[in-house]
């Protein structure tokens, strides 16, 4: 019996919503045991864990144990599960739940999804019972006793004193978060920013906790923003739009994390750790946690609920990743971040997977919607009830507040729109505009924060930065841009942009689907007159297989409209597709790490140029920051 995969699952998650432990497992044996065999498993178990019988009160278990028993054919890793929580209950720290299921695509894996109360505690117990199944599947003994007080020590280094024990019990019953600062740490934080409380376990002379908040919860306000795209832009108009009214805000992105203003952190911090470093600053009195599906997938949520969620659309990327194979799986997990929302959900009227989020919502937590298309039925439909939302009408966002209609600025006027053109930040901007009306925060004020919000190469780094080149008479956009439906809008944009020609300098990551790969191609195709397909990161493939199946993407979605070309070297690419350029035309170059390969190319093409997108290149690597580790 082997162990695949573990992850600790500390928040939320698609399985449970407390923190669980997760792993997945390939039994290593035939699924039909001889039947000798398996009431040697029983016999044995019945005698070194005679607790085992209690679990027979519940149906699923009790059908494992009574076949186990009468030697017919069962699951090994069913067996697996109820052993490990009985080794933790006898360890002093009960499992609470246990679920197997198998593994979708993988046939012979299993799925265990267990709850714990000690993560090291819990890893060991696994590893203990799948020893002791293998062992007595070879129908050989196990020697438990000794074995079993190794578990009881790690659960002694997690426990905590009865007072601490009643401390943190009241703390959650009343909905005060608690945090604890380590695994085996005596320190526990009570409440989140500013608002938060350290208490030591110290045995004795514990402050009550109605005394620590005689007031309130200890939870700063929290957005929380998911969505395959959009998610970094949104949560910094987020941000911009707190800090203008005199708050301090924590702010998490796949660029870094950010308090007050200050990035403190540099790299993709849009997962756990980083959320809860947010959560646990002192100096922060509201956060905007970017949320992206692989924190999600790896460490749950961070936060048990959080005041208002923003889903801004399900689309197609990562698929054939971490067990999520379809666009309905993504829903499901980003879906978590909507069930957290324990005030108001904001979701895309436009987007049919983030309207079905709304069935089913709990009482008390508002639905707003926001949507390009005023007359969207979904929205309309939202609207004739009374409902709040942030729309598009005649170029204008508009709030809906009930009855009211609040106008806030032509989009026009909004610096991230590029003039109207970028109507993905409009969408993003009306996300950003209905979220901030949802925390009480008054229409002339998101007015001012959207008007003054600047999305550049200082701001927000490689999404839709533009550069006019002095020289050359070229415009330049460089963005993240590495999945179909972010492809098409960004072409759109450039199109919008110009009477001449869009050129475009493509890649996408090698561990997509080679179905997703052509679907970058196809959505490129008719937005582009020339397109030139480099590689970046192969991540598993052949050198240039990616670009193989681009190209061909491009060539089904042509229809003779675009000249395409595939040179797998950066530098070659963006070398090769400057010289065709012309006074007028625009240039999009997708999916950079950085922006060193564009300033050497530009540097004979247009040295003006060369020199404008190093110095924005510069002043983002000059702030003093740590490097973070993902997530």
């Amino acid at each position: 019996m082997n162990i695949i995969e573990q992850r600790f699952l500390r928040g939320p998650n698609l399985y449970a919503s407390v923190p669980c432990m997760m792993t997945v497992l390939d039994p290593g044996m035939p699924r039909a045991l001889p039947a000798s065999i398996l009431r040697h498993v029983h016999a044995q178990l019945a005698q070194m864990l005679p607790g085992l019988e209690a679990y027979a009160t519940d149906a699923l278990a009790g059908a494992v144990l009574r076949r186990l028993g009468g030697g017919q054919p069962v699951g090994l890793v069913y067996v697996l599960a109820l052993v490990q929580r009985e080794l933790q209950r006898l360890a002093g720290a009960p499992a609470g739940f246990d679920e197997v299921r198998p593994v979708r695509g993988k046939p012979g894996q299993f799925r265990l999804v267990s709850g714990y109360e000690s993560e090291s505690l819990a890893a060991e117990a696994l590893t203990l019972a799948v020893e002791m199944i293998a062992t007595l599947a070879k129908e050989g003994t196990f020697d438990l006793p000794a074995r079993l007080d190794n578990l009881r020590v790690a659960a002694a280094r997690h426990a905590v004193s009865p007072a601490m024990e009643q401390l943190l019990d009241t703390a959650r019953q009343i909905g005060i978060p608690v945090l604890r600062l380590s695994d085996e740490d005596s320190e526990f934080q009570l409440g989140w920013g500013a608002l938060q409380k350290r208490v030591q376990d110290t045995g004795t002379g514990l402050c009550a906790t109605d005394n620590a908040y005689p007031e309130g919860n200890g939870r700063i306000p929290v957005i929380a923003v998911t969505g395959t795209n959009g998610k970094t832009t949104t949560a910094l108009m987020l941000a911009h739009g707190v800090q203008q009214a005199g708050l301090r805000c924590g702010l998490t992105t796949t660029e870094g994390v950010y308090i007050n203003g200050e990035r403190t952190f540099k790299g993709d911090c849009s997962g756990y750790w980083s959320a809860r470093r947010v959560l646990t600053s002192p100096e922060v009195d509201f956060a905007v946690l970017e949320t992206a599906r692989g924190g999600i997938l790896k460490r749950g949520l961070a936060f048990d609920r959080c005041d208002v969620a923003i889903v801004l659309n399900v689309t197609a990327d990562h698929l054939g990743l971490d067990g999520i194979e379809t666009v309905r799986d993504l829903a499901r997990v980003k879906g978590l971040v909507a069930k957290s929302a324990s005030r108001a959900v904001v979701l895309n009227a436009e987007d049919p997977h983030c309207a079905a989020m709304a069935m089913g919502r709990p009482g008390g937590v508002e639905q707003l919607y926001f949507s390009l298309d005023p007359d969207h039925p979904v929205l309309l439909r939202h609207l004739e009830h009374g409902g709040r939302a942030a729309y598009l009408q005649d170029g204008e966002l508009v709030l809906a507040d009930g009855a009211r209609r609040h106008a806030l600025l032509q989009a026009s006027a909004m610096p991230a729109a590029l003039g109207g053109h970028a109507r993905y930040n409009i969408a993003n901007g009306l996300a950003a505009a209905a979220a901030l009306m949802a925390s009480g925060f008054g229409p002339a004020h998101i007015a001012s924060a959207l008007r003054s919000f600047v999305s550049d190469s200082q701001t927000n780094p490689l999404r839709s930065n533009i550069f006019s080149l002095p020289d050359s008479g070229l415009t330049l956009i460089v963005d993240y841009a590495h999945n179909p439906a972010a492809y098409s809008a960004l072409g759109k944009t450039a199109r919008s942009m110009t009477r001449g020609r869009t050129l475009g300098v493509i890649t996408a990551p090698g561990d997509r689907r080679d179905i997703d790969l052509r679907a970058v191609g196809e959505a490129c195709a008719p937005h582009f007159d020339q397109l030139t397909v480099y590689e970046s990161a192969r991540r598993g493939r052949e050198p240039g297989a990616a670009g193989v199946l681009i190209t061909g993407g491009i060539a089904h979605g042509s229809r003779g409209g675009v000249q395409w070309r595939q040179i797998d070297d950066v530098r070659k690419a963006l070398d090769h597709t400057l010289g065709l350029c012309e006074a007028g035309d625009v240039l999009v170059y997708s999916c950079p790490s950085t922006l060193d390969n564009l300033v050497e190319a530009l540097q004979g093409y247009d040295p003006a140029g060369a020199r404008l997108v190093a110095e924005a290149a510069g002043i983002e690597s000059s702030h003093h920051v740590t490097a973070a580790p993902a997530g």
